[in-house]
C-alpha cells in the first residue's frame, strides 16, 4: 500500500468515526425516555446551581430541537425532575442576561409578560387532559387544566375552563446575577392520585421557556421535549417519563 493510499484511509476513518461520535453525541441529546427517581420531599436550595435535592437526577438541556437535535438557544438552561411523596417535583436554572416580568397577579397570561417557566405534564396517552404550569421571575403563578388539546383550539373549551382549576402547586424563585431558578412541586392531586405512581407508570412532559431580552418582543424559545416543530403542546413529543 502506498504512502497516500494509506494516508486518504486513514482520513476516512477518522472522518467517519468523527461522523459516527457527533450522531451518537446527537442521539444522546434527544432524550426520548426518562426514569423518575424519589427524592427528598423538603424544598430545594435553590442558591446551589444543582441542589443537592436533585443531585440524582438527569440535567436535561433546553433546546431548540425544532431547528436541530444540537442547536442551543443563545441563553442556555436546564432542567431535573423526580418524584417526591408529595408530588412531581421540577427544579430548573436559567442563564439570563435580562430577568423580567410585567406580570403583577396569579393566573395572567404569563407567557405574554416576559421571562417564564412552563412545565407541561400529561398524565398518561390514555388521558386526554394535561395541566400546564408557568411560573415567573417575580414570583407569580399560571396553572392550567386542559381538558384535551382539540378542544382548547377548537375554541371547545374556553379560557375560563381552562384557568379555572387549581394545580395547588407550590413553588420558590431564587434570582441571581446573571441566572434565575425555580422549584415547583405539583401535588399528586391535581392528577387524582394520593401518592406516586404506581412502579412501570409512564407520563408525558416538557419543560419549556420563553426568554425575553430587551422588552417583549422576538422571545427566544426553547424545551427539554425533542418537538418537531416550535410548539410547545405537542405532546406526543414530549419525554416519556417512567416511575
Amino acid at each position: 500500500m502506498s504512502t497516500t493510499t494509506a494516508l486518504v484511509g486513514c482520513l476516512m476513518l477518522v472522518g467517519l468515526t468523527s461522523c459516527a461520535r457527533t450522531e451518537d453525541r446527537k442521539e444522546e441529546d434527544v432524550i426520548a425516555t426518562l426514569d423518575c427517581p424519589v427524592i427528598a420531599d423538603a424544598p430545594a436550595a435553590l442558591t446551589a446551581d444543582i441542589p443537592a435535592k436533585y443531585a440524582a437526577c438527569r440535567p436535561l438541556p433546553l433546546r431548540q430541537h425544532w431547528a436541530g437535535t444540537d442547536v442551543l438557544p443563545q441563553e442556555t438552561g436546564d432542567a431535573r425532575i423526580g418524584a417526591t411523596a408529595t408530588g412531581l417535583s421540577v427544579h430548573v436554572r436559567y442563564e439570563d442576561s435580562d430577568i423580567f416580568s410585567t406580570a403583577t397577579a396569579d393566573q395572567q397570561r404569563m407567557w405574554t409578560l416576559g421571562d417564564v417557566v412552563e412545565v407541561f405534564v400529561k398524565p398518561g396517552l390514555d388521558r386526554s387532559d394535561y395541566w400546564e404550569v408557568h411560573v415567573t421571575p417575580n414570583g407569580f403563578l399560571m396553572d392550567l387544566h386542559i381538558p384535551s388539546r382539540a378542544g382548547m383550539q377548537s375554541g371547545e373549551h374556553t379560557w375560563e375552563e381552562i384557568i379555572t382549576p387549581e394545580s395547588a402547586t407550590v413553588y420558590q424563585i431564587h434570582v441571581a446575577d446573571g441566572s434565575w431558578s425555580a422549584e415547583l412541586t405539583i401535588p399528586w392531586s391535581a392528577f387524582g392520585l394520593t401518592e406516586i405512581p404506581v412502579s412501570g407508570t409512564t407520563w408525558q412532559f416538557a419543560v419549556c421557556r420563553y426568554n425575553y431580552n430587551g422588552g417583549l418582543e422576538s422571545p427566544e424559545l426553547s424545551s427539554t421535549a425533542p418537538l418537531a416543530q416550535r410548539s410547545f403542546h405537542r405532546f406526543e413529543d414530549y419525554t416519556d417519563l417512567v416511575f
